[in-house]
């Protein structure tokens, strides 16, 4: 029997307007004659902080609610910039120019990303759904994806938008040998930085992460939006051209569109 697993991270911000689109687009799309086992690792907090976005406020309690019957943690922030030695990544540079406060929040999320991913690892799963519990989807993930386990071990399927000089790191589904690589990326940081002589930037991270495992990029055309704990929708843009940086991405981007192609003929 196929396993498949489905791995939350980060912070559920308003999963009263989210997790009904989750269930409709991504796990009531999962095969009905799979083992789906779905995983959490959520961080336990009251409010919500983002320069960035401009978001502030508490966040409620049953936000959590649907994920109690899963497999998972709920953990404060306590400790992780020091196990992931957040001094010296800020010695990298400030990515986005705003006193490390994007960048500290690019570690908690993937040190949440990193322990969802070494849980589930005993499951030994043939495809891994990668979800952030924020996020609301509008249109459904493709079914064809997980049949043929053994040909689409190293393949790794990813929005085909706002890959923004690397790949979209919003959700995903990984094969079997891809999917430790997407979610352990955060152990990549300092080779990466170290290989392309950049700063720190979660895209192109992940991208160094998963050509480094080998992985078979292919291109999902599913849309989903942020969804902010007012319930506003970020903005969000489809467009698989926009971002996608230089020449080098984007030959990378027609070659990932190409194979995707090639791999739904083959279902």
């Amino acid at each position: 029997m196929l396993n498949i697993a489905v791995a939350f991270f980060g912070i559920p911000r308003n999963s009263q307007v989210c997790f009904p689109s989750i269930q409709e687009n991504v796990l009531s799309r999962l095969p009905s004659n799979s083992n789906v086992k779905c995983f959490y690792h959520l961080y336990e907090i009251n409010e919500v902080q983002n320069s960035r976005s401009g978001e502030q406020g508490e966040l409620k309690a049953d936000n959590y609610e649907p994920f109690k019957s899963m497999t998972g943690q709920l953990t404060s922030t306590d400790g992780v910039l020091e196990r992931w030695d957040f001094e010296k990544v800020k010695a990298l540079g400030d990515t986005w120019a705003d006193d490390y406060a994007s960048l500290r929040n690019l570690i908690f999320q993937l040190n949440s990303l990193h322990t969802v991913t070494t849980m589930m690892e005993s499951f030994k799963p043939d495809f891994v759904v990668f979800v952030r519990p924020d996020i609301c989807f509008h249109t459904a993930l493709p079914t064809y994806v997980f049949k043929r386990e053994q040909a689409r071990r190293l393949n790794c399927y990813i929005p085909d938008w706002q890959w923004w000089g690397g790949v979209n790191d919003r959700f995903a589904i990984c094969g079997r040998d891809t999917y430790a690589a997407y979610g352990k990326r955060i152990e990549k940081i300092f080779e990466f930085t170290q290989v392309t002589g950049r700063k720190l930037h979660s895209e192109r991270l992940l991208k160094f992460a998963l050509q480094q495992a080998g992985a078979r990029i292919c291109t999902l055309d599913t849309q989903a939006s942020r969804v902010r704990i007012t319930g506003a929708f970020a903005e969000e843009s489809f467009s698989p051209k926009r971002g996608m940086g230089k020449r080098e991405n984007r030959y990378f981007h027609f070659f990932a569109r190409l194979r995707t192609w090639m791999d739904k003929r083959r279902s």
